[in-house]
């Protein structure tokens, strides 16, 4: 019961890390704002993002793979 507690209690702190990464709203490309595309010099046309590779995201520290 002694070791018990310590490993649920870092376990929880693991899953509340991991939680919050994946929740981070900086994960969205600063770049494109999470449209995967930004605007061409030609009006009205669009190019991939080459920061998020047209995903509109960014990965976190601890984050899913993109």
């Amino acid at each position: 019961m002694d070791t018990l507690m310590p490993l649920l209690f870092v376990a929880a702190v693991i899953f509340i890390l991991y939680m919050s990464a994946i929740r981070n709203p900086l994960r969205t490309c600063p770049r494109c704002k999470g449209a995967g595309t930004l605007p061409a010099l030609i009006p009205g046309r669009f190019r991939p993002c080459p920061r998020c590779g047209r995903k509109g995201e960014t990965r976190a520290w601890f984050g899913r793979p993109e």
